[in-house]
């Protein structure tokens, strides 16, 4: 089994997020985009890679698009989710419907966003899932 004492932090004081976005155009705009706004990125191409990533490191923030080669964004949730149950995962799609919403939900996303990704939106929705929960 995985030890915890093996994972990867940074020390950085900054929010960390992991890209995973086959596209390299769209990784890049994200990256840039969310290094802008302040946080610590990392990113890659395919689920696989993003597997590995999260056994080793632990992330403040997943943002994961849906259709890439191989396993999909929503087939590759629950296992996120196993490995690092307290980070929300957005999802994001070029191909959105109500049921590859329905599903993403179901299976692990804590927020869907459709492309083009309006920044103000995508900004305020960085701040809800990076911030710590108010008291209750």
């Amino acid at each position: 089994m995985e030890k915890r004492d093996e994972v990867i932090m940074m020390e950085t004081g900054k929010k960390r997020i992991l890209i995973i976005e086959d596209d390299e155009e769209m990784r890049s705009l994200l990256k840039e985009f969310l290094n802008e706004e302040g946080y610590e990125t990392d990113s890659v191409d395919n689920g696989s890679e993003a597997y590995r990533r999260l056994v080793r490191e632990l992330f403040d923030l997943i943002i994961t698009d849906i259709r890439m080669p191989g396993l999909s964004g929503v087939d590759i949730l629950p296992g996120f989710k196993k490995l690092q149950p307290q980070t929300p995962i957005i999802v994001i799609t070029a191909f959105g419907s109500e049921e590859v919403h329905r599903r993403a939900l179901e299976r692990g996303a804590d927020a869907y966003l459709e492309k083009p990704i309006h920044l103000e939106e995508f900004r305020i929705l960085l701040q809800k899932m990076t911030s710590p929960e108010e008291t209750k």
